[in-house]
């Protein structure tokens, strides 16, 4: 097949889009690499819509792997490009615009997923600081963030809200919008699950830094490999499938009533973090996918 790679950029941040490329060529495909600064527009002789991606006409994909880079202050014009190439006949996406855009809203997401039934913390937007301190009433504690963003910027704990109002006023003053949910514990920690196509090869558990309640690696907060029960990958799967998504990486925390999704990530990074064996197995798992998808029709 002609497979192509909407990867984030050229500047090496992402590496595992020229993983893919490289991975599908010993599969035997044809690949090529574009971002969606090289989507063009033109209207044929017919007036019909042409679109090239880095000077190669988008019908000539059979499909397309899709790691693009939607933030920056230029989202409208890549929303738009990267919807264009979702509409146009021919390739097919792994994953459309839609299932993308949904991906990237924390309230679009957490709606996605309740609607199929899964567990998601509950959540209430604010536009105010009384919406914030509404929120703290209800639930105590509350994290705060921006409902499209990544890398966990701007997400902030509010444990007592006359202590945080200045944090919640500094984030409304960036943000319309915030998105409230509970703070649940996490001095146990919390699992990252990634999910390739049908299969998940990399499980870790991932603990805070010491006084820290944020579970990131870019933070000091460390990781070890997890033997993930069956009802947790069932679970990840799942929600994969819910969200539309070929590869996603999750972020699921276990209370006391269970698993709860916190996120659901459209471009999971790091995937070579567990060495070379793991890496190949999400790079297998995406590719076995979209032959079976492409297979079925």
């Amino acid at each position: 097949m002609k497979i192509g790679l909407l990867g984030w950029d050229y500047t090496g941040i992402d590496p595992d889009g020229p993983s893919l490329v490289e991975y599908g060529r010993e599969r035997g495909h044809e690949m090529s690499f574009f971002t969606l600064e090289e989507i063009a527009y033109r209207t044929g002789p017919g007036g019909d819509v042409e679109l090239s991606l880095r000077g190669e006409p988008a019908v000539a994909f059979d499909a397309i792997l899709n790691r693009a880079k939607l933030y920056g202050d230029d989202w409208q014009d890549r929303v738009e490009r990267l919807t264009m190439l979702s509409d146009t006949p021919g390739p097919r996406m792994f994953d459309p615009a839609e299932a993308w855009l949904t991906g990237y809203s924390k309230f679009q997401m957490a709606q996605r997923l309740a609607a199929a039934g899964l567990p998601v913390p509950p959540l209430r937007s604010a536009t105010t600081t009384a919406e914030v301190e509404a929120a703290c009433a209800e639930w105590g504690p509350v994290i705060i963030k921006p409902s499209f963003g990544y890398r966990g910027q701007d997400v902030e704990r509010i444990a007592d809200y006359a202590a945080g109002k200045a944090l919640a006023e500094e984030l409304l003053s960036r943000h319309r919008t915030l998105v409230c949910q509970p703070y649940y514990p996490t001095e146990g920690g919390e699992f990252r699950i990634t999910v390739a196509g049908e299969v998940a090869p990399i499980n870790m558990l991932k603990l805070p830094a010491a006084g820290s309640w944020r579970c990131k690696t870019l933070e000091g907060s460390s990781f070890e490999r997890f033997d993930a029960p069956d009802e947790l990958i069932e679970l990840s799967v799942a929600a994969t499938r819910a969200m539309g998504l070929t590869l996603a990486g999750l972020d699921v925390l276990p209370t006391s009533d269970g698993y709860v999704i916190l996120e659901v990530n459209a471009v999971p990074g790091f995937l070579s973090l567990l060495g070379r064996e793991q890496h190949r197995q999400v790079l297998g798992g995406v590719f076995d996918w979209v032959e079976r998808s492409m297979a079925a029709g």
